[in-house]
C-alpha cells in the first residue's frame, strides 16, 4: 500500500503566501512603471511650454548667429532673451537687441497647437485616449505660445510696438492750396 504523504498546515501557508507574493509583486511593478510615466508627464508638458516660448522669443536672433562658435551663440541667446523681454543686453559686444512687445505675435503655430489639444480634450467621447494628458500639454503649449508671441519680433513693418516712443502716425505732407 502506498503511503500517503502528509502536508502540514505550515507548509500550505508558505506555499499560498509565495503565490500571493508573486502576483502582488507583478502588480506592484506594473503600477510602479505606470506611476513613473504619469509623474514624468508634468515635467514633459512644462518643458514643452517653456521650449515653445523660448523658441518664439529667440528664433529671429539665433538664426542670425548660425555657424558661430557655441560661446558666441550662448551670448546671443542670453542677449536675445533678456533684450526682447527687458531691453537689457548682458553682452553688448555680441550685438544690441531691443525690447519688443506686440500683441500681433500671439497668433502663432504654438497657440494653434495648444488650442487644438485643448479642443481634443473637450470632445465628449469617452473612447478617445489620453484626454487629460492632451489638456495638460495643450495648456502648457498655449501659455508658452502666448508669452513667447508677445515678446517675439514681428515681421510686419507696420506693427505697433506698445512701448516705443516713436510716433506711429504717418507723416503728413503739407498741401498748399492755390
Amino acid at each position: 500500500m502506498a503511503r500517503k504523504r502528509r502536508t502540514t498546515t505550515r507548509r500550505r501557508r508558505t506555499t499560498r503566501r509565495g503565490m500571493r507574493r508573486r502576483t502582488s509583486r507583478r502588480a506592484y511593478l506594473k503600477k510602479r512603471a505606470t506611476k513613473g510615466i504619469k509623474s514624468q508627464w508634468s515635467k514633459i508638458s512644462a518643458g514643452a511650454g517653456a521650449l515653445s516660448a523660448l523658441s518664439l522669443i529667440t528664433s529671429h536672433d539665433m538664426a542670425n548667429s548660425a555657424g558661430q562658435p557655441i560661446g558666441t551663440r550662448a551670448q546671443n541667446f542670453a542677449n536675445s532673451l533678456s533684450g526682447r523681454i527687458t531691453g537689457f543686453n548682458p553682452f553688448p559686444s555680441t550685438g544690441q537687441v531691443n525690447q519688443t512687445i506686440s500683441l500681433e505675435g500671439i497668433f502663432n503655430k504654438y497657440t494653434g497647437i495648444g488650442l487644438g489639444l485643448l479642443g481634443y480634450a473637450m470632445i465628449p467621447a469617452k473612447i478617445l485616449p489620453h484626454k487629460a494628458k492632451a489638456r495638460q500639454l495643450g495648456k502648457s503649449i498655449f501659455g508658452g505660445g502666448l508669452i513667447g508671441g508677445i515678446f517675439s519680433p514681428s515681421g510686419n513693418p507696420h506693427s505697433h510696438n506698445l512701448i516705443s516712443h516713436q510716433s506711429v502716425s504717418p507723416a503728413m505732407d503739407s498741401v498748399s492750396t492755390i
